[in-house]
């Protein structure tokens, strides 16, 4: 598809939404690059290798762990291994599941080096193959790569963790040496925010998340902890104990039973309550993106089935919902399917699309006590702009009973001026759909404002430092049309 379709596509949607989807396909045009958002630039395309869910997000696999520490967080001084090992030089892009080409030995090494000295954040060695031509039985051997599935990856795990000189990456920076088939760890995050003069200073997350995986089945889910006001969007949805005003609750975001098929195990069957698979799987879940389409991974999980698959040029999921059974009474209770596809068109670039369509009797939000369908659907991509240069994007259509039709989009930059120092900005538009309704005055309808029939602006400028092992210290500045200016400071450390 070019971009000038995608454009086109959107016209309908207002004037500022086709704008902002030329503008950024114009900006990602101009050079090529590799798909997917920070970890793209050392070659990763898909998500399942590192984390334990297979649309990515929480838990992360021990491969994960170790690629982690090697090629996210700040280096200081001289390095040994871990330095090596996140160089950029020799990386590539050309399916979703390329972690394992490596094209030259790192300098400096000689023959017969530990084989994890080889790869470049964590990819695999190369293997060397006799052939010999059948017609010429003197020619000589050649050297071929080949190229490891990530069930092959997933076996090199404990090379990885055990001889990579990082045992800190495990469960509580490897104080607990855990079983291969267990994974656990877990989040904490705590947040300062400045908002209209007001300060407040609160944990914002307290889970722990887990996996147990025997032979083709694993079973996963996460327990926490969370205090937010009565009536909050945020956590409530979550929520396994009824305590109301700021009491704290015990929630669990997720926990699913699933099933991998194939040898390489492509394909993972699930069940339970999951993240809802519907475009880019950003963390920041008050982003317009996520929290109006109702799909972030803060509270807004749902029971049902899903089957994901990734290949080497297509990956994505799609989930039968069969409704939030953490939320009472049942007509809140929202039903449908959600789903996205993505491709790798080419090396420089990865698109997907996203649909969800959801039915309740009454609306949890809003809080109308009337049947409400609601849905969005969308494209994204993701594009590595230059080597320490990457960009994000997603635009969404919504449709929901008794509103007119509206849209959501946002575009964000991230750059790496060093590793594990990321400077980001991201802009925003949003209008929920005009809802006509009647005013005081009969024949007169409520006007138009932004957010509601018009569209409503908001940028977001964000310093995230990865400074010590499973340690991240983040900072945005926030600023949207009707809402006073927000600094918001995070602590994040994960187990």
């Amino acid at each position: 598809m070019s971009f000038r379709c995608l454009a086109k596509s959107f016209v309908r949607l207002g004037p500022p939404l086709a704008a902002l989807v030329v503008f950024a396909a114009l900006f990602t045009w101009a050079e090529p690059a590799s798909a997917y958002t920070w970890m793209i630039r050392h070659g990763y395309g898909g998500c399942n290798v590192c984390h334990a869910d297979p649309s990515g997000g929480e838990l992360l696999t021990a491969y994960g762990r170790t690629q982690g520490d090697l090629i996210l967080r700040m280096r200081y001084g001289k390095d040994n291994l871990s330095a090596q090992s996140s160089a950029t030089e020799s990386e590539s892009t050309d399916s979703f599941d390329d972690f394992d080409d490596f094209d030259s030995e790192p300098k400096g090494k000689e023959a017969g080096d530990d084989d994890v000295s080889k790869a470049k954040a964590g990819k695999t060695d190369v293997e060397d193959l006799d052939e010999t031509d059948a017609a010429d039985g003197d020619k000589k051997k050649k050297k071929k790569k080949k190229k490891k599935t990530p069930d092959e990856a997933a076996s090199d795990e404990e090379l990885s963790a055990s001889d990579s000189d990082n045992p800190g990456t495990g469960f509580l920076w490897g104080l607990i040496d855990l079983p291969d088939a267990l994974l656990l760890s877990g989040s904490y995050r705590h947040v300062s925010l400045l908002k209209g003069g007001e300060f407040r200073n609160f944990p914002m997350q307290a889970d722990l998340y887990g996996q147990l995986t025997l032979g083709s089945i694993r079973i996963g889910g996460s327990v926490g902890a969370a205090r937010v006001p009565a009536g909050s969007p945020h956590a409530r949805g979550a929520q396994i104990t009824s305590n109301q005003g700021e009491e704290f609750n015990a929630i669990s975001r997720t926990h699913w039973v699933g099933f991998d098929f194939g040898k390489s195990r492509q394909v993972t069957l699930r069940a339970g309550r999951l993240n809802l698979p519907f475009g880019v799987r950003i963390p920041e879940h008050v982003m317009w993106v996520r929290e109006v389409t109702r799909t972030d991974r803060e509270s807004d999980q749902h029971h049902g089935a899903s089957i994901s698959y990734n290949g080497s040029l297509f990956r994505g999921e799609a989930m039968l919902v069969a409704g939030n059974y953490q939320v009472n009474p049942d007509r809140y209770r929202e039903r449908g399917y959600s789903m996205y596809v993505e491709t790798l068109v080419t090396e420089p670039f990865a698109t997907g699309v996203s649909s969800l369509m959801t039915f309740s009797a009454a609306d949890v939000i809003t809080l109308e006590e009337e049947s409400t369908a609601r849905g969005t659907h969308g494209v994204f991509f993701r594009v590595k702009v230059s080597e320490p240069v990457v960009l994000l994007f997603e635009a969404d259509a919504l449709h929901k009973s008794r509103r007119e039709l509206g849209y959501v989009a946002f575009t964000q930059l991230d750059y790496e001026p060093v590793q594990g120092l990321h400077l980001g900005a991201t802009g925003e538009i949003l209008d929920k759909g005009y809802k006509p309704e009647e005013s005081s005055v009969p024949g007169i309808d409520v006007p138009r404002v932004a957010g509601t029939g018009k569209p409503r602006l908001g940028g977001w400028l964000t310093v995230d430092w990865f400074f010590l092992p499973q340690l991240e210290l983040r900072v945005d500045a926030v600023l949207r049309q009707e809402d006073p200016f927000l600094l918001m400071g995070q602590l994040h450390v994960y187990l």
